[in-house]
């Protein structure tokens, strides 16, 4: 006999999502330094590479990718300081220090993944969750502190994170009843794009289309013209800057990283083709290789990545 169908309530299925969306591909040996990597890192993973990092057999590949890695998501490539790298070593030493909770380390609770996505939030109580001193970004408050319950206001992106302890051993989950469900969504922009939380992003990612012309060893990108910011001179001309990085994981797997730095005129023809046609050329080698590739459009700070498949014989 069929049983009537039950709706699941919205928190649960919120609660459903977020587990998929966070949690972590069966691990794999890895050596300490890959694993503490990992440990950071791993929100702002894509699924492919994860797996690209977990099938990495030698140390000296996964440092390689760990390069690779933090490179592609320079926001400022032309500065000395990777100002991204530099922000996500500085919570993750935080979550550590002052987010632990029973025998779990900061880096794997609740409160630990969203400090690391989303920065610290606007009022921390001193209670429940320390601080070590007040700044401009946070301000020590112990308004709104209730048994069981941490909540984190994000005032800049208006909405507030809860948590809370259900079996009382201070160990705190999330509770998606209470928290907007746009958390879920700055969870997987985390994965593909650069991440400044602490700003507050409305940005959306930068459209392009992409291929791989094997024969050529060149890529071809597409990006539409309205979708881009300009620079504007004296005389009136637009010019597009863009900045290219891609990860190639090659059949042997080695990694290659390649960037690029384009300026380019916005012309009549251009215009009125409503699109921004752009060529770059990559060497491939012979065997199966995935193209993690990296779109940053520098004047208005839009970003976005595809990854593709080529395989030559």
């Amino acid at each position: 006999m069929m049983h009537p169908a039950r709706s699941v309530p919205f928190w649960l299925a919120l609660s459903l999502a977020l587990f998929a969306l966070v949690a972590p591909l069966a691990a794999a040996k890895l050596d300490a330094d890959s694993e503490e990597f990992y440990r950071m890192a791993r929100h702002f993973m894509t699924r492919d590479e994860e797996k690209a990092f977990r099938n990495l057999a030698a140390p000296e590949l996964r440092r390689e990718f760990i390069a690779a890695f933090w490179e592609i998501r320079d926001p400022s490539p032309e500065s000395a300081e990777n100002e991204f790298r530099t922000e996500v070593e500085e919570r993750f030493e935080f979550v550590n220090k002052y987010l632990r909770e029973a025998n779990r380390p900061g880096w794997d609770t609740a409160r630990g993944m969203v400090y690391m996505v989303l920065g610290p939030p606007s009022i921390m109580t001193p209670g429940s969750t320390p601080y070590p001193s007040i700044d401009s970004r946070s301000q020590l408050n112990d308004e709104s502190m209730s048994t069981g319950m941490i909540v984190w206001p994000y005032h800049q992106l208006n909405f507030y994170v809860v948590f809370i302890d259900r079996q009382g051993y201070g160990i705190y989950e999330l509770d998606m009843r209470r928290t907007a469900p746009r958390l879920l969504e700055l969870l997987k922009e985390a994965k593909t794009r650069f991440i400044r939380a602490e700003q507050g992003s409305q940005d959306r990612a930068l459209e392009f289309a992409a291929r791989i012309e094997p024969a050529q060893d060149r890529l071809f990108i597409s990006i539409p013209v309205k979708d881009l910011r300009y620079e504007i001179d004296a005389d009136g001309g637009f010019t597009a800057r863009i900045h290219l990085a891609a990860n190639l994981y090659l059949a042997d797997g080695s990694i290659q990283t390649h960037k690029d730095n384009r300026r380019i005129v916005l012309d009549p023809e251009t215009q009125g083709k409503g699109r921004l046609a752009i060529e770059w050329t990559i060497p491939l080698k012979k065997g199966r290789t995935q193209v993690d590739l990296l779109v940053l459009d520098q004047v208005g700070g839009n970003s976005n990545r595809r990854l593709l498949t080529v395989k030559i014989k």
